[in-house]
């Protein structure tokens, strides 16, 4: 089985942004992201449904296209402010082993789908995954957050995050058009959970898209 470990929830955030500044009025990604408690409006049993879809221009090298779903369900943590996440990870035999992660107060599923996206990238061009990580660490960092309205929230205010780890980086005449992926991040406070859409794309030299794997927030119950 399969576990998720190179982007451990809580260990990723705190590792992640040791040290980022938060101090001016303009938010940074990694508060927005990683540092708000963003599971604290959620209650004991409480489960969130995340819709889940796969595209690419070659399924021989990324695989068949493929839609399914993601499910946390949360239960009380051992402090006041903390929750324990019990993780579905996609269905039947797409079924990956995930969490269940203690003790959290941000929502886990960013970083199980930074960690999808990074095994399955790592395992067809034989890439180190520690590389990739780093660049998307250091871009995270430096990111900012850009203001814009919540879809399926009304006028309730939301944050898009945006960036393109390997847009520069030296090796991208290797990397076989991955220098163009970009993430895309949505939150919004309105949203349980916050998190309302992980979306991440790599496209080649004529803008066509290569992969793209978005995840989108799809209720609670």
């Amino acid at each position: 089985m399969r576990h998720f470990s190179v982007f451990g929830a809580a260990a990723f955030a705190c590792a992640l942004f040791a040290g980022s500044a938060s101090a001016t009025q303009e938010p940074q990604a990694a508060d927005i992201l990683f540092e708000r408690p963003q599971l604290e409006k959620l209650k004991g049993g409480d489960r969130l449904d995340y819709s889940y879809s796969f595209k690419s221009a070659d399924p021989s090298l990324f695989g068949p296209a493929f839609d399914d779903r993601i499910g946390l369900r949360v239960e009380p943590g051992d402090g006041p402010d903390k929750k324990k996440v019990e993780v579905e990870m996609f269905s039947a035999e797409r079924r990956r082993a995930a969490g269940p992660f203690e003790d959290m107060s941000g929502n886990p599923l960013l970083s199980l789908m930074l960690e999808e996206n990074l095994q399955r990238l790592a395992a067809i061009f034989q890439a180190n995954p520690r590389y990739m990580k780093t660049a998307i660490r250091l871009a995270l960092r430096n990111a900012k957050a850009t203001p814009e309205p919540s879809e399926g929230f009304g006028d309730a205010p939301g944050w898009r995050v945006e960036v393109a780890p390997f847009k520069d980086d030296p090796h991208k005449a290797r990397m076989h058009g991955l220098d163009t992926l970009t993430y895309r991040f949505r939150v919004s406070e309105a949203a349980p959970g916050e998190i309302t859409e992980i979306a991440i794309s790599a496209r080649d030299a004529k803008g066509d898209v290569l992969f793209e794997e978005t995840t989108r927030y799809a209720g609670k119950h």
